[in-house]
């Protein structure tokens, strides 16, 4: 199958990754110019971030399973790579409130140290954007199940290029999330030391 990303839907992927990454890079500016201005404080770094990375790079590695799947027609390794996409991402959300039942029960709370308060905040606000690929995901996964009841059904969804497309573009939101994650999780440790 021949394909290309020369198509204008992914300008509205770029442009929600372009608006994120504004909102994240002018919130961690704002933690450097307190840091170096006024004392934000430090933080203990919570062990669970490093445990809900290995979830969200999970999440990366099947996302783009998909598409492999999808490329070679292959049904059932498209399913499971679908459905292990899925349960990443609810073990991501999941260990993220870990993390927060862990910081609040050391009360660590956004009114005693300004760097919790970006922690919460910037965590946050990344979960909400994982979050916001769950519904795609979930419509990608019950479109696929409805085609795999009958074999002709199937072939059509595989040569499908809008389909392959909508994979694709959620692939790429799901890479920048886990992207954004390390550079997050690299500004939480660098918090932690400070």
């Amino acid at each position: 199958m021949e394909f290309s990303r020369q198509h204008s839907s992914y300008l509205l992927v770029v442009l929600v990754i372009a608006g994120i990454s504004f909102l994240f890079l002018s919130l961690l500016a704002s933690l450097l110019y307190l840091q170096f201005n006024q004392s934000v404080g430090s933080l203990n770094f919570p062990g669970w971030f490093v445990i809900t990375t290995f979830f969200i790079l999970a999440l990366s590695y099947y996302a783009e399973g998909t598409k492999v799947a999808f490329r070679e027609g292959d049904a059932g390794k498209y399913g499971q790579n679908l459905q292990f996409a899925m349960a990443a991402v609810l073990l991501f959300l999941l260990g993220q409130l870990r993390t927060w039942y862990d910081v609040i029960s050391a009360d660590a709370f956004m009114e005693t140290n300004n760097a919790y308060a970006f922690l919460y905040l910037l965590s946050g606000l990344h979960l909400l954007h994982v979050i916001a690929a769950i519904p795609f995901m979930i419509y990608i996964y019950y479109r696929f199940r409805y085609n795999y009841r009958e074999e002709h059904q199937l072939q059509l969804y595989f040569s499908d290029d809008s389909k392959y497309r909508q994979l694709d573009q959620l692939a790429i939101y799901i890479h920048f999330m886990g992207i954004l994650w390390l550079v997050l999780l690299v500004s939480f440790l660098a918090m932690s030391m400070i």
